[in-house]
C-alpha cells in the first residue's frame, strides 16, 4: 500500500478533515490533498510528524511494512501482527466484542490455574 493511500486512511479513522490535518502539522490546507492525490510528498520532518501524530512508524506510512505500531526495538511475534491488523479492521462495536471475550478468557485462564493450584495442594 501506498503513502497517499495510508494517509488519507489514517486521517479518516481520526476523523480529520485534510485542514484540520493541514492545521495540525503547521501546512497549507491544501498540503494534505496533495499528498493524498501524489501531485508532493512530505518532507522528513512533515513525515516524522505525520507518523507522531498518527503513532505510527514511518515504515508502515511509507508501505516498507505493514505493522502499525512503533515497535521500540521489540521484535513481535508474526501471530501478534496479524491479530492486530484484523483488530485494526474491526469497527467501533465489534472491536469491544473481542476485548470483552478476551476479557472472558483470561477469566476461564485465571479459573483453570485455579482448578490446577487447589488439586496440586492435595
Amino acid at each position: 500500500m501506498n503513502f497517499n493511500v495510508r494517509l488519507k486512511q489514517l486521517r479518516q479513522k481520526h476523523k480529520l478533515t485534510q485542514s484540520e490535518l493541514a492545521d495540525i502539522l503547521g501546512l497549507k490546507p491544501t498540503a494534505i490533498s496533495n499528498y493524498e492525490s501524489k501531485r508532493n510528498e512530505p518532507s522528513f520532518d512533515k513525515l516524522i510528524a505525520l507518523s507522531k501524530h498518527f503513532d505510527v512508524s514511518c515504515d508502515y506510512l511509507l508501505g516498507v511494512s505493514d505493522a502499525y505500531l512503533p515497535i521500540g526495538g521489540e521484535v513481535l511475534d508474526k501471530d501478534i501482527i496479524n491479530f492486530f491488523n484484523l483488530y485494526q479492521q474491526l469497527d467501533e462495536k465489534r472491536s469491544k466484542e473481542l476485548l470483552s471475550y478476551a476479557d472472558y478468557l483470561l477469566y476461564l485462564q485465571e479459573k483453570e490455574k485455579e482448578k490446577t493450584d487447589d488439586n496440586n495442594d492435595k
